[in-house]
Parts: C-alpha cells; sequence; structure tokens
C-alpha cells in the first residue's frame, strides 16, 4: 500500500456526444479525458490531497489538407 491507501478503478461508459464534448475540454486544460474526468471527481468530492496523473502529452501531429486529401482518395 502507498500513502494514499488501497486505490479503486471505476468505469464509466458515455455517448458519442459526450465523448466528444470531454476531448474538447480537456485539450483546453492541455490534460487527457480521464484526467479530466478524475480532477472533476476530485473537485465534486471535495478532495484536493489526492495527485493527479500530470505527465506530458505528445502532440500527435494534425494531418495537412492535401495529407487528408490523399487520405480520404486512398479509404475509396
Amino acid at each position: 500500500m502507498n500513502k494514499y491507501g488501497k486505490r479503486h478503478q471505476l468505469t464509466i461508459r458515455i455517448g458519442p456526444i459526450a465523448a466528444d464534448r470531454l476531448k474538447q475540454v480537456a485539450e483546453t486544460f492541455d490534460m487527457k479525458p480521464a484526467t479530466y474526468v478524475k480532477a472533476l471527481i476530485y473537485k465534486d468530492l471535495g478532495i484536493f490531497n489526492e495527485p493527479l496523473d500530470r505527465r506530458k502529452r505528445r502532440r500527435s501531429r494534425k494531418p495537412e489538407m492535401e495529407d487528408w486529401e490523399l487520405h480520404e482518395s486512398w479509404e475509396r
């Protein structure tokens, strides 16, 4: 056991609209969606001493328009 005690894992299912909005708002704060949800849960429960996972995120390269058009034509 670490200094915070036994850990528990929660699993939730959300719909596609909620998943899209969660992804957008998490990117606003430069967080992963799961980390953002964890922060909201901690805030709502009034628990501020639990650590969040703040590892650096890798930015994925967004495809340029030419790459996107090539990708779209390849799928057809």
